[in-house]
């Protein structure tokens, strides 16, 4: 029986046998076909088109459609706060159904979060949900949980609000634990072992740290340190004097690109340069305001394909004539995954979406892990010249996860 399979999503057709770990890797997860067709942006109130299809498979407490046709509720800021994000996440989910030729699949119900995520998924519920996918904030996806759970409905939400992963929610947002334990094993495979982090003391730099030093733990690494620093007010040279008894290979920057490169020049002031001291970051730094500091130049982070996310946004701006937010291109593999459980029958439970062998779509491999974060298979990224440059291709299959 063959083993490290991958679901594929594929947008000119859908994929639903399983390839081989060793195979060769897919040019991209999909590419556009001359059945598309064309679509304005959703905007509210518009009618969105909806159609269903015989599924088999799905937990036996979910309510069906007459006919045992499945519905997929896809929840969103639709008005209020977030509204530009959500329509455009609307709109890559539009896109996938076309894309995936997904018409006679299932029925996407969008409903509006922004007059409250916990009315929107009741009504999604009541109208007979078999999954959510969203919502986008993680207050929302909390309200949305415990509504799941007494329906035995899996919610995959676009939060990255790690705390908000019980019961049956899974978190497909960019997660940092996948980012950080994939920097220090690039690190550790340079010779990098002696490696420092600092981090802000909030809920994300209690996330960066725990995989910090689960992951130093796990390599044999060993802890330079850990200097932890409150908000906006950036550490201090005194708080930063610990790397320099320490003297660590690599230290992991935690920051926005911009707070990143202050920190940078602070270890620059006392003794570690970027010449002696790598820099190390997280997907955080997956952006022009950090690929733009003169501070980060050489500086390597882990993130998904910046290849094939030029892709996806070349044919949502070809569509819709703008160019999504970072945030669209999680709506479009939410939903194609979505379509893939659709069409191999196995329904929405938790076995289907903890599926180990995992699924690709367009931010390249994912899987949903046990506690309900998403792990992908992540490229390594140098800043260089004020732009990103991959110096190792993201994996084509979790068998790199076992090593």
């Amino acid at each position: 029986m063959l083993r490290n399979l991958l679901f594929v999503i594929s947008a000119s057709f859908l994929l639903s046998g399983l390839l081989s770990a060793c195979s060769s890797s897919p040019s991209g997860p999909w590419t556009p076909d001359n059945r598309t067709t064309s679509q304005t942006p959703y905007s509210s109130g518009q009618s969105l088109p909806t159609s269903t299809v015989d599924q088999t498979g799905s937990m036996a407490n979910i309510p069906q459609t007459l006919g045992g046709k499945s519905k997929v509720a896809l929840l969103l800021p639709l008005s209020g706060r977030g509204q530009d994000t959500g329509e455009a996440m609307m709109n890559a989910a539009l896109l996938a159904m076309n894309d995936l030729n997904a018409s006679d699949l299932f029925e996407l119900m969008p409903k509006d979060t922004g007059q409250g995520a916990a009315s929107a998924a009741q009504d999604a519920l009541t109208d007979g949900a078999g999954l959510i996918l969203g919502p986008v904030f993680s207050p929302d996806t909390k309200d949305v949980a415990p509504l799941a759970v007494q329906r035995g409905v899996g919610v995959v939400s676009f939060s990255t609000d790690t705390t908000a992963a019980v019961g049956t929610t899974f978190l497909m947002g960019f997660v940092p634990q996948t980012q950080v334990e994939q920097i220090i094993d690039y690190a550790g495979s340079r010779g990098l072992r002696n490696i420092g982090l600092i981090a802000p003391r909030d809920a994300y730099g209690d996330a960066v740290s725990a995989s910090f030093y689960s992951r130093i733990q796990l390599r044999h690494f060993n802890n330079a340190g850990m200097v932890r620093y409150s908000g906006s007010v950036l550490p201090s040279a005194q708080d930063v004097t610990l790397f320099t008894s320490s003297r660590p290979d690599a230290i992991l920057i935690a920051a926005s690109g911009p707070q990143a490169a202050q920190i940078s020049a602070l270890l620059n002031a006392q003794g570690l340069t970027a010449q002696t001291v790598k820099r190390l970051g997280t997907g955080m730094w997956d952006d022009p305001s950090a690929q733009n500091q003169i501070e980060l130049q050489g500086a390597w982070y882990a993130a998904a394909s910046p290849d094939l996310r030029a892709k996806f946004e070349r044919r949502y701006q070809s569509m819709y004539g703008t160019t999504p937010p970072r945030l669209a291109s999680l709506a479009y593999d939410a939903t194609a995954l979505a379509v893939v459980l659709s069409k191999t029958g196995q329904g929405y439970g938790r076995s289907a979406l903890t599926n180990p062998n995992g699924f690709a779509g367009i931010d390249g491999i994912f899987r949903f892990r046990p506690d309900g974060l998403a792990e992908r298979g992540l490229g390594i990224m140098e800043i260089k010249n004020r732009r990103a440059v991959m110096i190792q291709n993201a994996p084509s299959s979790f068998a790199f996860s076992k090593k």
